[in-house]
């Protein structure tokens, strides 16, 4: 297992290690796992997950953005659509794992990314939370993880930050 000293997290490798630590925990207490479908293809496994959980849990230092805190709340109410007890325990587990994690969390804001004329350029394009993601793994110097192939993937290499997509981190079963 590769280990990272440092990494910044997306918000769609976050949902997912939130996703599988509740269905994780849901296993364990002799219920069944509700949401394995809505993560990627390469968590689909109770292995791939629990790898990924140790994984995440292994980076000594894990930051974010609060955009990207901000956007976990939409994931679930669209992927999850939870109500009830089940949405509290939802965030109850989720909240333990972050503070377990010890998540750092950054505010990275519209006007300082804008006053910089190269994240400028990819701001319009990629948006607030994507660019403030590369501002940050850039400012600290660690890798970006992500699930963004198409745009933040793409942007973060043009930039040169060293991003890392779930599916490079995860062996094949």
């Amino acid at each position: 297992m590769d280990t990272f000293p440092k990494a910044v997290i997306d918000s769609g490798p976050l949902f997912d290690a939130l996703v599988c630590n509740y269905d994780l925990k849901r296993v364990a207490s002799g219920r069944r796992a509700r949401y394995g479908s809505i993560l990627d293809d390469v968590l689909q496994s109770k292995h791939s997950q629990q790898y990924f959980l140790t994984f995440l849990a292994s980076i000594r230092e894990k930051l974010t953005t609060a955009h990207v805190m901000a956007e976990l709340y939409g994931l679930e109410k669209r992927r999850l659509k939870l109500y009830g007890p089940d949405l509290s325990e939802f965030w109850r587990t989720s909240i333990d794992l972050l503070l377990q994690w010890r998540i750092d969390e950054h505010l990275i804001k519209l006007l300082d990314l804008a006053s910089h004329a190269s994240l400028a350029i990819c701001l319009p394009e990629i948006g607030v939370t994507d660019t403030g993601l590369i501002e940050l793994a850039a400012r600290h110097g660690c890798i970006l993880i992500t699930r963004d192939a198409r745009t933040l993937a793409r942007e973060a290499h043009v930039r040169h930050v060293d991003c890392r997509l779930v599916q490079q981190l995860i062996p094949s079963v």
